[in-house]
């Protein structure tokens, strides 16, 4: 099953480049870009953090709910059949 990178998705939605999410968060654009290409298992907990709180003042949404869909967007990868 291939699944969408759910960082990309809401940085998109959010109208933000990488390199303006990524300062915003208070995280290198390296390490955001790692984390889109699916090059990172998952986002730490401290990053996660950061990068929901920012898409989340841009989204109007709550920053629990981007940490959920953070979490199970990486739960979601590819060759991995999300419902077993």
């Amino acid at each position: 099953m291939e699944c969408p990178n759910i960082i990309r998705q809401l940085r998109k939605q959010a109208g933000l480049s990488q390199e303006a999410l990524a300062v915003e968060a208070g995280i290198t654009v390296s390490l955001l870009t790692k984390y889109e290409r699916g090059e990172v298992r998952r986002p730490s907990l401290l990053c996660s953090r950061k990068l929901a709180k920012v898409l989340a003042s841009r989204l109007g949404v709550s920053e629990e709910r981007l940490l959920l869909q953070i979490a199970e967007g990486f739960e979601c990868r590819p060759g991995h059949d999300a419902s077993a």
